[in-house]
């Protein structure tokens, strides 16, 4: 097996290691290019990037693509979930989360994420596109309605009882980070236990638990399980 061939086993190894994202990306009103730059820096989570129709008009969209796969809606099926850990709505609006709060699948956002919903996946989300009392609303004249604001807050809470995590990005960062970090060490610890030699005393703690044909024994460990059997 040649240098290269090795390179590209270890590279693939490490991707199967990280926390897989579907990141699901409607148009922005704000604050797109910051998220895209954060998210650019979590290199320990692997996203993909659904791009909804009408985001795809915006030609911001490109950019997307050196953060992960581009997924559309003809080539997107919500049984493809299964293969993420997490879905992130950094650009959620009003509309979405009314959708989501009454288990309409109108939109692509919710129709996604109900879907994940229904299989109990963390979904994420941030507040800036949806939550009248966000800055963004504010600057955009979008907190004016009073009875309309408390009717998004509703929709808002009735979203978080289904399953949405509102957060902050640093939060989200947090979690995100944190479990991919949890996986690595696991995996790691695995690598270093599959490798070493099983001591006499673990075998006598736990007799039939180890085998001298599937485990890595010392000669005193395989010799008392010989003896066992005697």
């Amino acid at each position: 097996m040649n240098e290269k061939r090795i390179e590209q086993i270890v590279a693939q190894v490490l991707q199967s290691l990280k926390k897989k994202v579907l990141v699901v990306l409607s148009p922005a009103q704000g604050y797109e290019q910051a998220i895209y730059q954060r998210l650019m820096q979590l290199s320990t989570v692997s996203f993909s990037v659904y791009v909804t129709n009408e985001m795809l008009a915006n030609p911001c969209s490109d950019k997307w693509s050196s953060l992960g796969n581009i997924l559309t809606k003809s080539t997107f099926e919500t049984n493809m979930l299964m293969q993420y850990q997490a879905v992130f709505l950094p650009f959620i609006d009003a509309k979405t989360v009314g959708e989501v709060a009454n288990g309409l699948f109108t939109s692509e956002e919710s129709q996604i994420t109900l879907a994940a919903l229904a299989l109990a996946m963390p979904v994420m989300a941030l507040k800036y596109h949806c939550c009248p009392e966000s800055e963004l609303s504010q600057v955009l004249g979008l907190n004016k309605n009073k009875h309309y604001n408390n009717l998004i807050k509703d929709n808002i809470n009735k979203a978080i009882s289904l399953g949405i995590n509102f957060d902050s990005f640093n939060d989200i960062e947090n979690k995100l980070l944190l479990e991919s970090n949890e996986l690595n060490i696991k995996s790691k610890t695995n690598q270093i236990n599959s490798s070493r030699y099983i001591t006499l005393n673990e075998v006598m703690n736990d007799p039939g638990g180890y085998s001298t044909s599937k485990n890595k024994l010392t000669d005193s460990a395989t010799d008392y399980l010989k003896s066992l059997k005697k």
